[in-house]
């Protein structure tokens, strides 16, 4: 049985994920295709290799090719916690989509039975955190950021990326604790953002002394839906990979990928 065991010491977000399980092996090619196949078409996929802190680590960028803009978003459902300065599409079909709207797109493209299971339900778990935040219905969340065409290229590119790896099961790190707060479409956030800590209910957490987002809420939910919290499993060491963040809070912003057998 392959295991994937997520190294949290500087945090998670939708682009670290992805960039540690590019570089465990993942094909780009293959996740655009089938990105493509569920119509996410606008958008250049960038990946490459940077060094942080002296290690080596791949680097996701979600680049939209049309109404360009830089801009760092709220709890950037996804990344600003590391920094991530996206261009970003502003239709405002693609920046506001609702639950529906996303489980229609998932089941419509070539994705494999397993990567649209893991996809609906990184989605649904998250609909319900933002949900249950904002008082209202899961079917009625407008994702506002995560909604946004790189969010969903990070959630969905993670779940093909973890099926073309066959990996059976994830297990994660004790999660790190940090402060601050976050401007977003909802006004001034307090970190970890509220959407964040309600997926993380039941997960252990350790002082990281940190201010700034190391958890962004894609990060969460991709913990809430695929895996478990563990001590290092005992396993046959297959393969180490980083994904790398946008940030530097002064430790190596990266996501940790060891791969192993049981």
């Amino acid at each position: 049985m392959k295991v994937l065991y997520w190294d949290t010491f500087a945090g998670i977000s939708g682009d670290m994920a992805l960039g540690s399980l590019v570089a465990l092996g993942a094909d780009p090619e293959i996740i655009i295709n089938q990105l493509h196949s569920i119509g996410l078409t606008e958008f250049v996929l960038e990946v490459r290799s940077r060094k942080v802190q002296g290690i080596q680590a791949t680097d996701i960028d979600v680049v939209i090719s049309e109404n360009k803009h830089d801009h760092a978003h709220c709890p950037k459902q996804h990344d600003q916690a590391n920094g991530h300065k996206h261009s970003h599409d502003h239709n405002h079909n693609h920046s506001n989509r609702r639950l529906p709207d996303i489980q229609k797109m998932i089941l419509s493209g070539a994705l494999s039975e397993r990567a649209q299971k893991n996809a609906m339900q990184v989605f649904n778990v998250l609909a319900e955190a933002e949900a249950h935040v904002h008082g209202t219905t899961p079917d009625q969340v407008h994702f506002h950021e995560v909604g946004a065409v790189d969010s969903l290229v990070d959630i969905v590119g993670t779940c093909i990326a973890l099926d073309q790896l066959d990996i059976d099961s994830i297990q994660v790190s004790t999660l790190p604790w940090s402060y601050g707060f976050v401007h977003c479409a909802h006004g001034t956030l307090p970190l970890p953002a509220p959407a964040t800590l309600m997926l993380l209910r039941g997960y252990k957490f350790r002082e990281s002394g940190i201010t700034g987002e190391l958890i962004t809420p894609t990060g969460a939910a991709l913990i809430r839906a695929l895996a478990k919290q563990s001590a290092f499993p005992e396993m046959t060491l297959l393969n180490v990979s980083y994904g790398s963040g946008k940030n530097d809070y002064g430790i190596p912003s990266l996501l940790r990928g060891v791969l192993g057998e049981i």
